[in-house]
């Protein structure tokens, strides 16, 4: 579809996929939920208006049924892009809820660390390698760090501390980061809310490790995937030589649960073609927009 859609028809298009979202979605989510919350999401998203291709946006919502999310702007949201089309994005409240869900997980935090707060890293400390105390009734300061740590009930750990340094080098490459610094776009979630977007960038790194061997370990996997797909999290992808061979993926399974104190590092994924813009310049149609959910229910951080 090559023109401007109407609400009413974006809305009755959602409503004959009822059927084929319920077959994707997860037994705890009915499809008429799923529906009314696309519904209600396509209707208060900013530049809906400005949807031109009608199967992006029926594509986004399969995506986010086969992911077991549902579009409230809290588990997962909904953005329209440069050329007009749909995407879909998962949020840190929707990963975290998937990884609680896959039931697996015993404890999973997610965090930032900042100049004032205690944090000890020990990476070969077994079962414990992170230790970290907050002090709300003072300044935390700047963000120095981010990490991800989680702990399976039959006893693992897994972990993965990034600098800021380290996130800022992820960041760098995505199109949509060099798109807003030439002033191609007027904003990106990596400059509006950099320390949510770090925390879901060290959730990602560690959602490789984390098990998938059932369908809700699957959606994790799925999701975890399609945080900002345009760029790999490999932190030293560009310094690698042209023909240094890819590792080989590390199988998931059983065993990732006895893993402990693993820092993961990823193979370095093809980066794909670029949009582009009328004169010319690379533009990231999946990451370079503001997610503009203004439901009455959004909070800080949950354009994310």
């Amino acid at each position: 579809m090559n023109q401007i859609a109407t609400l009413p028809a974006l809305k009755q298009d959602i409503a004959r996929m009822g059927v084929e979202f319920g077959k994707a979605l997860p037994g705890h989510i009915t499809a008429d939920k799923f529906v009314r919350t696309a519904q209600t999401a396509i209707a208060l998203t900013r530049n809906i208006d400005k949807v031109k291709n009608t199967g992006s946006l029926l594509a986004a919502c399969t995506k986010a049924a086969a992911d077991g999310l549902i579009l409230d702007g809290r588990e997962a949201a909904l953005v329209i892009d440069y050329n007009g089309d749909v995407q879909y994005r998962p949020m840190m409240r929707g990963l975290l809820k998937l990884a609680y869900n896959s039931g697996v997980l015993k404890s999973l935090v997610v965090e930032s660390v900042r100049m004032n707060d205690l944090f000890d890293y020990q990476p070969t400390r077994s079962g414990e390698p992170i230790i970290h105390k907050i002090d709300l009734k003072s300044d935390r300061g700047e963000v120095y760090a981010v990490y991800a740590l989680a702990e399976f009930k039959d006893g693992g750990v897994i972990h993965d501390v990034m600098t800021v340094a380290d996130v800022n080098r992820i960041r760098d490459r995505s199109d949509a980061w060099k798109a807003f610094v030439a002033k191609k776009i007027k904003s990106t979630p990596w400059a509006t809310d950099w320390s949510e977007m770090a925390r879901k960038t060290v959730f990602r790194r560690l959602s490789k490790y984390l098990p998938a061997s059932s369908d809700r370990e699957d959606r994790l996997q799925q999701a975890a995937e399609r945080i900002d797909e345009d760029y790999t999290f490999d932190i030293d992808a560009e310094t690698a030589p042209a023909n240094t061979p890819a590792a080989t993926a590390k199988k998931r399974g059983g065993a990732a649960a006895a893993l402990k104190d693993v820092t993961p590092k990823q193979t370095a994924k093809p980066k794909p073609e670029p949009e582009r813009t009328e004169d010319g310049e690379a533009y990231d149609g999946e990451t370079g927009e503001i997610i503009d959910y203004d439901g009455p229910d959004q909070r800080p951080g949950d354009d994310i």
